[in-house]
């Protein structure tokens, strides 16, 4: 249902976002995607062209609107719709408001907030020139309300509460022109593998999340028909401190 599908990810030159590529070229999607780093650029693509897929990466730096811009100019230039926009790419920063300096508190959100939206803003005119358009929102779930299980910073829980409220306020909006907008709140996870499945022996709470599970539930999102909107998606889990307790 998504082979022939255009899809955009922010940070895919590795870890999470890299996989998201992946396993949507293996669909058969025209994946799009962004990184910091050529060399993270060319890992990405290279393992798609491997397979067979098709991949395009572009650098964008989220925290600077001219960088912005610029990807939003190229991926807008072929004047073809925009199927899928994944908004994964997010700077994690831990600790305490003593532990960090100022510019790492701006990079953060700037990265995290400010850069998605300005991204979604610039590549609306592509989202909507297609019939079926998805946008999906990896937020974390530290942007739950009251949740504080986590070492992560202050305004990394700021800049995923504000990406939270961007993504309800947008898939409102945009519901009235068949556009979906859809937010995840995973817990802390790993991505184990490219191929491996999902680990079904483990029990609740034994482990992390396995990347792959939340990959499937995007792919279960994108894949339902029209009339299903889904908005929120949250997920239970222990986080890394809970498993070295």
């Amino acid at each position: 249902m998504l082979r022939g599908k255009r899809a955009v990810i922010t940070g895919g030159g590795g870890g999470f976002g890299q996989a998201l590529c992946v396993w949507l070229a293996r669909e058969g999607v025209e994946v799009m995607f962004s990184a910091r780093r050529v060399a993270d650029i060319e890992k990405t693509c290279s393992i798609i062209a491997a397979e067979g897929g098709k991949a395009t990466g572009y650098l964008c730096d989220l925290t600077q609107p001219a960088s912005i811009s610029q990807f939003s100019s190229q991926l807008l230039s072929a004047d073809k719709p925009i199927d899928i926009l994944i908004l994964n790419a997010a700077q994690w920063l831990s600790g305490t408001m003593d532990d960090q300096p100022s510019a790492e508190i701006i990079t953060t959100i700037s990265s995290g907030l400010t850069g998605s939206i300005l991204l979604t803003q610039t590549l609306l005119p592509g989202i909507r020139r297609s019939e079926s358009a998805d946008i999906v929102s990896i937020i974390s779930a530290c942007g739950i309300p009251n949740f504080t299980d986590s070492i992560a910073h202050p305004a990394f829980f700021a800049s995923k509460h504000g990406l939270s409220g961007f993504t309800t306020k947008l898939s409102r909006q945009l519901s009235k022109e068949n556009i979906r907008v859809t937010g995840l709140y995973p817990p802390d996870f790993d991505v184990t593998g490219l191929d491996a499945s999902v680990d079904t022996q483990s029990r609740m709470g034994e482990s992390l999340m396995d990347g792959r599970s939340i990959w499937e539930t995007i792919c279960f999102v994108l894949t339902q028909p029209r009339s299903c909107h889904i908005g929120s998606i949250y997920f239970q889990g222990p986080t890394r401190e809970d498993l070295q307790e």
